[in-house]
């Protein structure tokens, strides 16, 4: 036997399987990830709505880790409160099961066969993507592609299985999982953890049934491994974030293990003392699917009372494992950007926004440590300035990773043209807070020479301050409102900062040559009202790409009304 082209043969339609399962889930993501947002604000305190959500949600997306995932991404941005997602993540295992019946749709009939849906589908879609340039139809013309290029290689996965099938050492190698449960477990989470996809690892073991080598407690004890071994990805999606977001993904697997360790124990009592002969028969692709619904629909009823209890425990454990350090983790207390909310920009830009706001009153406040550390010599605050800087620097370079991520998603052209302007934005920031920088260089020399400062030095340098203070408020109200008085403003204190520096270069000449003043003092005077300067000039910048993306997306926008939450209302979050 030519196990070498068996193995090709599988792993060859395997890939189809497995591409056709990613293009499907993908492009169904795409479409309905623009909606979440909207979806999501349907979902109450009621654990009823979020099973239905999470059902619906998942039928559609064709994957419960990709909901799972997105669940602790928008509960770590803060989307989603932590006790909504226990009904989400129960409906998410009953919504999973849609893919299964699909694929075992095709024992029902003979026109149903996997090779002649697949070649209708891949053909319907491809013409879809060749001959439609409008964005709704290609959507649809990916997800009938990938349908399509799922059932090819489904149709090819079991002649691939067929040689081996017969051979006793395989027939062995499963009846033996089925009498031992925990290796049937094992093997279930190991498949599924590997390839990251329950769907997936369901359409293996129903293409493996279909050449009649499963018998039906391996395959049951193999399902039960496949659910657990599907939490995997959403706990590696919490590494690194918050204490709620961790707690979110150990809800998943507490369910599941919860839910595997009692149909699993009430499976062993079946086959092995209510019904012995049961457990060799061999199981059929529907037998699979009507296992696997059970199996979630069993969960759900036994565990549906104990929703909050798993939360707590759910709670403890992220205690334990996160630690003290994680909560402390950033003295600045940002949103904490998740790529999991790539998926709705909406969301992603929404909270992108917020971050930057916080981030803007955090420069604010260590501008004016900055400065109360030069201009009122509080030299004992140079020590905190720095650390905040450095941890302003941190998330700067966070939230501008984040939305570069963003901005190479499939967006709205309103959607790709705020991210663009939120980037500049960073920019801009990333320049005030680095001229704050100045104003502390300039009290360690200020300290280190012990110099004198002149009366009317420090009430023009506190005049200019004043200005550029003002300015910077404006600018802040006009980011997070849209407010167009605000952009004015902003405009026009960057231009009396100017004014004002203007007119202490010649008070600071007049003084030089009248003699009697510090030179140091003068000096570094002179170069502090330089760092206002460009600060309102760097302020300005800010407000000016606000008003050109505001314009632009307006411009660009064509009705769905999504704009208006981000641009021109004026009312955002007030």
């Amino acid at each position: 036997m030519n196990f070498i082209g068996i193995f090709i043969s599988f792993l060859g339609s395997f890939g189809m399987f497995i591409f056709g399962i990613n293009l499907l889930s993908s492009s169904l993501q795409k479409t309905a990830g623009k909606k979440m947002k909207e979806i999501l604000g349907t979902v109450s305190k009621s654990q009823f709505r979020g099973v239905l959500f999470g059902a619906v949600v998942t039928s559609i997306i064709q994957s419960s880790t990709a909901t799972t995932v997105m669940v602790v991404g928008f509960v770590n941005a803060g989307v989603l409160a932590l006790n909504h997602i226990v009904g989400i993540i129960m409906g998410a295992n009953i919504g999973s099961t849609t893919t299964s019946w699909l694929v075992a749709s095709v024992e029902w009939s003979s026109f149903l066969k996997p090779e002649t849906i697949g070649a209708i589908c891949s053909a319907a879609g491809a013409l879809l993507l060749l001959f439609s340039k409008k964005e709704n139809v290609r959507n649809a013309g990916e997800v009938i592609v990938g349908l399509g290029i799922l059932f090819l290689g489904l149709s090819q996965m079991p002649d691939a299985l067929a040689p081996v099938s017969g051979l006793d050492i395989v027939r062995s190698f499963f009846a033996y999982m089925g009498n031992n449960p925990i290796l049937g477990v094992i093997s279930g989470i190991i498949v599924t953890a590997i390839i990251q996809s329950s769907t997936a690892s369901i359409g293996i073991l129903q293409s493996m049934a279909m050449s009649g080598m499963i018998p039906v407690s391996a395959a049951l004890y193999i399902i039960l491994g496949q659910n657990i071994g599907t939490c995997l990805t959403a706990l590696l999606s919490s590494i690194g974030t918050s204490r709620n977001a961790i707690a979110a993904s150990y809800v998943h697997l507490v369910y599941n293990i919860l839910g595997a360790s009692a149909f699993g124990a009430a499976a062993i009592i079946y086959f092995t003392v209510i019904n012995k002969s049961y457990g060799p028969v061999p199981i059929t692709s529907s037998g699979i699917s009507l296992v696997h619904t059970g199996y979630n629909a069993f969960a759900l009823v036994l565990l549906y009372p104990f929703g909050q209890k798993i939360l707590s425990i759910s709670e403890w454990m992220a205690d334990k494992s996160a630690g003290p350090s994680l909560e402390n983790a950033s003295l600045l207390e940002l949103e904490k950007l998740d790529e999991a909310v790539l998926e709705a920009p909406q969301i992603a830009l929404e909270n992108s926004e917020n971050s930057i706001y916080k981030l803007m009153g955090l420069v604010r406040a260590n501008l004016e440590l900055g400065y109360n550390a030069f201009a009122k010599k509080e030299f004992i605050q140079i020590s905190l300035f720095w650390r905040n800087a450095n941890e302003i620097d941190i998330a700067n370079d966070e939230i501008s990773e984040f939305l570069k991520k963003l901005y190479n998603e499939d967006l709205a052209p309103w959607e790709f043209i705020l991210a663009a302007s939120l980037i500049n934005c960073l920019i801009s920031i990333k320049r005030i807070s680095n001229r704050s920088k100045g104003f502390a260089k300039l009290a360690e020399d200020m300290r280190d020479a012990d110099a004198d400062y002149s009366e009317a030095g420090s009430n023009s340098l506190h005049q200019i301050y004043g200005a550029a203070m003002e300015c910077y408020d404006y600018m802040c109200k006009a980011f997070m409102y849209r407010d167009k008085q605000a952009i004015e403003m902003t405009a026009k204190r960057a231009g009396q900062v100017e004014q004002l520096r203007e007119r202490y270069q010649a008070e600071h000449r007049n003084m030089a040559s009248r003699g009697g003043y510090s030179v140091d003092a003068g000096l570094a005077f002179a170069e502090a009202a330089r760092h206002f300067a460009r600060i309102a000039h760097n302020i300005n910048s800010v407000a000016e790409s606000i008003s050109s993306s505001t314009v632009a997306a307006d411009d660009t926008h064509e009705g769905s009304g999504d704009a208006g939450r981000y641009v021109g209302s004026g009312t955002k979050n007030q």
